[in-house]
């Protein structure tokens, strides 16, 4: 008797279209007992479940009816029989094609904790669309950075802002704590969080950012920490800890996406944190975590554009 379902990702390299291939337990091996088609969204979220050397479909499907073949992405032959280069449709002799390979990648956690509808957890480098968790893009996000003092680190004032840039990078316009909005409306600093409000979790400083106002000129918003009044402090980012950046929902105040920044910052006074940018029609967001030596916010957002990629 057959045990539950799994599943096996497929991957056909002449078409780049993607097959789930239902598999069971008979015996002593696992066979192929359903195949559907996966769109590319449904790929990204799918994996495979069971690695062996090689699956054959069970006997409630038909062999390859030109040579008898049951091994999946066995068959030389099949390539002419599926005739898939006219209009690339899935027919169920692909399953034997030697194009087809089983396909061993894993969703990467952005994919699949956005779909989830799970906070997303970014490392350095990696970046995530801006979206629910039923992929409709957020028009509006409320952005938190905290961090903590190390032990020893007294008067430590850490400031948030953002850079918002053209796409050339000659143009800025820096929303801080001496400018707190935007002129398009598109970013709003809160400044120091003092009551609690906004995200509701805590952080240092909240900001409102509006993605649907911001000017089509514009298309990059840099999130930035600097120490203030580093120099005469003599202060460095090597004592502040715990430091991260949060995207929320504004409505649920739930945490979307989080990145929390690791690495020695001991000499530096400055750090790119993080950007959202237009992608693909619509907003993505990338961990950077670039630290620098600037001596105020007026000098990081001069020299910010070099720290981006």
């Amino acid at each position: 008797m057959a045990n539950e379902s799994k599943f096996v990702k497929a991957y056909c390299e002449r078409t780049g279209q993607f097959f789930a291939l239902e598999i069971k337990k008979f015996m002593f091996s696992w066979k192929v007992v359903n195949v559907t088609h996966l769109t590319s969204t449904e790929a990204k979220l799918t994996a495979t479940e069971v690695e062996q050397k090689q699956f054959e479909t069970n006997s409630n499907l038909l062999p390859c009816f030109k040579c008898g073949s049951r091994k999946v992405g066995g068959c030389s032959c099949a390539k002419r029989v599926t005739n898939c280069s006219r209009g690339m449709k899935y027919n169920f002799m692909c399953t034997y094609c030697d194009s087809l390979k089983i396909d061993y990648s894993l969703p990467s956690a952005a994919d699949v904790g956005a779909r989830a509808g799970e906070k997303v957890v970014l490392s350095q480098g990696q970046e995530v669309k801006i979206r629910f968790s039923d992929d409709r893009p957020l028009t509006e996000i409320i952005v938190g950075v905290g961090w903590d003092p190390a032990t020893g680190a007294n008067n430590m004032d850490v400031d948030s802002s953002v850079i918002v840039l053209s796409p050339d990078g000659d143009d800025r316009d820096l929303v801080y704590f001496g400018a707190k909005e935007h002129a398009s409306g598109c970013v709003i600093h809160h400044g120091d969080n003092l009551t609690g409000e906004g995200s509701g979790q805590g952080d240092d400083e909240n900001i409102t950012v509006r993605l649907n106002k911001v000017p089509q000129n514009r298309d990059r918003l840099v999130f930035v920490l600097n120490i203030y009044d580093c120099v005469d402090r003599g202060q460095t980012l090597g004592k502040v800890k715990n430091l991260y950046i949060r995207l929320y929902d504004p409505v649920s105040k739930k945490a979307l996406i989080e990145y929390r920044v690791t690495g020695n910052m001991q000499n530096d006074t400055a750090l790119v944190i993080g950007m959202a940018f237009r992608k693909a029609g619509g907003w993505s967001f990338k961990a950077i975590g670039r630290s620098l030596r600037c001596d105020d916010v007026q000098d990081l957002t001069e020299v910010c554009t070099r720290y981006l990629d």
